[in-house]
Order: structure tokens, then C-alpha cells, then sequence
């Protein structure tokens, strides 16, 4: 299939990846690559080039560049400006598919138009402006061309009222994950982008009140949180801060834990993290947020509804209890990017096969109403 993947631009999809979002789109890509399918990744210019990159502008939004000419345009307008140069490159190609992982309101806006089905993957909460652009695009889907996914159905459950959706959860390249039979130290480990909803703050107090050492990991994406809640726990020897790791780094990182916290304060569509750390084996305590209870299994981890530090200390003593190797079966079954892979190219079949159908009854209607009035002479 030729295939068309949309991504967002504020940051390159690229290692060091700044979330679970650029993750999710480069191993989307690179697993239809290897197999066999033609795939054009439309994303900032400063992503992986080895996965087909259409550059629909030429650094991402968060990428540190020269000035020496004022900015013009705001970031919205050159995301506007950047997805308008998107839609005239797949209307003048030949793409079976295109696979929407940037919910721009002005692709859905134009998916009927298209001429190629659109998957549009739901990764976040509605929102005001996202969810009108949703509801609008699903009010203008007679044709067929647009079905929706989300990659959980705690989030499939959010979007209910304004369309529904079918569920792919999102995968991880499982064997790239090295299971840690033992790890090499008893700490606790965070890491994820350092944001108030993600809430690391909190992590570390509830793992030293469990009696862990923490090590935390992640780019800083609102200072002025990192300077308030994190900073001053850093004065603690049993509290490191490792900056933003690459994959490699990661990996490092969950051999020396003995388990994993996650603090969400928001409803996390899914959470790539849990997937990456059952790969390694490391069983996790966290916050009862968005897909944490579709995901963790009683043998993989502990969730709390209660949203406090002493709940999650408690989490944590239990989790770190856990079979290793229950943790790496549950990644293994639930959380493996082919079976993400398979349900993907189900869908897309699917599109490709409903769009065929609907041309050929189109067809076959044009034909009929062009010989009745040939089929009125002759009676």
C-alpha cells in the first residue's frame, strides 16, 4: 500500500524522542516500511529521513534556530500553512491511505475532500477546537472516506458522544526492549516529559516515603514546574535527575530499577511508557489516569485510585514485589508493535476495500442513469 503518514511539527520525529507521540509515529513508520508498504511521512524537516520525509516545514516548532529576520507568522498559522502544503502534496499523489497522527482541525476539515481515505488516530482528550473540527468531519462523512481510532477505550469512551471510534492500542518493538532478569540497583525510576500533569513531583516524594532512591529522566517542558516542584527535591542524594535520555539511555536507566512510578494527573490516552517498561520487566505503581488500567494487569503492576503520595507509596513497596517476568509476558502479549502493526493494515484494508465498493455502486448507478432513456426508446 502507498501510504501516507501526517505528524505533528512541534517536535521532530526523531531520536531523542521528546514524548510518547514522536515515538509512536517513527516506529509507525519504520514497521510499515519494513514491511514492504510505501510510506511518505509528512513531518518536520529535522525528522528521520530514513522513513520517507515529505519536509512540510523545515525545522520543528521546538527546534532552536537563527532569526535573522523577524518572525513573521505565528506557530498556528505556520501549522496552518504547513498542512495546506501537506493536502496539495497528497491530493497530486496517488496515496490508498492516509494515516492522520497530527488531528490538525484543517485536515479534518478537508478529509472528505481528499482523494484518499483518512484513518484519523485519536491520541488526545476532546478539546474545544479539536473536537469541532471532529464533529465536523463526521457530520461531512457520507462518503465513507473517514473512520476513527483510538489507542485506548478509556479515550474510544471520551470521544463516544462526538464519534465513535475502533480501538488500536499503541506497540513497542518489544525485542528491542532487553528483558532485566535482576536489576542493578533497588531505585525507582520516573521519566516522561516534566510537566505538571505528568506530576514527577510527586513520584519522588512517594518513593522516598516508600524508602526508594528515584531517578527521574525527561526533557523539561515547562521550567518554571521544574524549578518549583523538582528542583528542591533534587537536594535529596537519594533523588537524581538525568536529563533527557535517548532510547540507549532509557534502557540504562531501567536496568538499575527495581520498579517504575508514574504519577499522571490527567487522562493519559495510553502512556508508551508502561509499554517500554514491562518490556524490560520493571513492575510500575501508578495513578488509576486514562488507559493505566487497561494496560497494568495485577501481575504487572499496582494502580491507585487514590491520588495521593502515601497511596502511591504503599503502590510502590507492593509493585516492587511483582514477577519481572510476569511483567515482560503482559508487554509481550498486550503491548507488541505488530499486533498495533496488524490492526492498522486491517483498518486500512478495510478503508481501501469500503471506498472500492462505494466507487463501484457509483459506477454502476452512472451507467443505469445514462441507458434509461436508450432502454425507453426502444420499449
Amino acid at each position: 500500500m502507498k501510504i501516507a503518514i501526517i505528524g505533528l511539527l512541534h517536535y521532530p520525529i526523531a531520536e531523542p524522542f521528546a514524548g510518547g507521540m514522536e515515538a509512536h509515529t517513527w516506529w509507525l513508520a519504520k514497521k510499515l516500511v519494513e514491511k514492504g508498504h510505501e510510506v511518505t511521512l509528512f513531518a518536520s524537516g529535522d525528522s528521520d529521513p530514513g522513513l520517507g520525509l515529505f519536509p512540510c516545514i523545515e525545522k520543528a516548532f521546538s527546534t532552536p534556530r537563527p532569526q535573522p529576520q523577524a518572525v513573521v507568522n505565528s506557530q498556528e498559522t505556520c501549522n496552518r500553512l504547513a498542512y495546506a502544503k501537506t493536502m496539495k502534496q497528497i491530493r497530486s499523489a496517488k496515496f490508498d491511505i492516509i494515516h492522520n497522527n497530527a488531528l490538525h482541525p484543517s485536515l479534518l476539515l478537508n478529509a472528505a475532500s481528499l482523494p484518499a481515505p483518512m484513518l484519523m488516530v485519536l491520541h488526545t482528550p476532546p478539546y474545544e477546537e479539536l473536537a469541532s473540527a471532529v464533529k465536523y468531519a463526521n457530520a461531512h462523512n457520507a462518503s465513507g472516506k473517514l473512520t476513527a481510532v483510538a489507542v485506548s477505550h478509556s479515550l474510544a469512551k471520551a470521544w463516544r458522544k462526538l464519534i465513535s471510534a475502533e480501538v488500536v492500542y499503541n506497540g513497542i518493538e518489544i525485542d528491542s526492549w532487553p528483558f532485566i532478569a535482576e536489576p542493578l540497583s533497588d531505585w525507582a525510576l520516573w521519566y516522561g516529559r516534566i510537566v505538571p500533569e505528568k506530576a514527577p513531583h510527586l513520584a519522588i516524594q512517594a518513593a522516598l516515603k516508600a524508602g526508594y532512591s528515584i531517578q527521574v529522566a525527561g526533557p523539561v517542558g515547562n521550567p518554571g514546574y521544574f524549578e518549583e516542584k523538582v528542583v528542591p527535591l533534587l537536594k535529596s542524594d537519594r533523588v537524581r535527575y538525568l536529563g533527557h535520555l535517548s532510547h540507549s539511555g532509557i534502557k540504562q536507566a531501567l536496568s538499575q530499577a527495581s520498579v517504575f512510578v508514574n504519577t499522571p494527573l490527567w487522562e493519559e490516552p495510553y502512556g508508551i511508557v508502561y509499554a517500554e517498561v514491562l518490556a524490560s520487566g520493571t513492575p510500575v505503581a501508578a495513578f488509576d489516569r486514562g488507559a493505566a488500567s487497561e494496560i497494568l494487569d495485577a501481575q504487572s503492576g499496582v494502580v491507585v485510585q487514590d491520588k495521593t503520595v502515601d497511596a502511591l507509596a504503599k503502590a510502590i513497596v507492593k509493585a516492587a514485589k511483582l514477577s519481572r517476568q510476569d511483567c515482560r509476558h503482559r508487554a509481550v502479549s498486550f503491548c507488541h508493535i505488530d499486533s498495533m502493526i496488524s490492526g492498522y493494515e486491517k483498518l486500512y484494508r478495510q478503508l481501501i476495500q469500503r471506498q472500492a465498493a462505494i466507487a463501484q455502486r457509483h459506477s454502476e448507478a452512472l451507467v443505469i442513469e445514462d441507458s434509461a432513456p436508450l432502454i425507453g426508446m426502444a420499449t
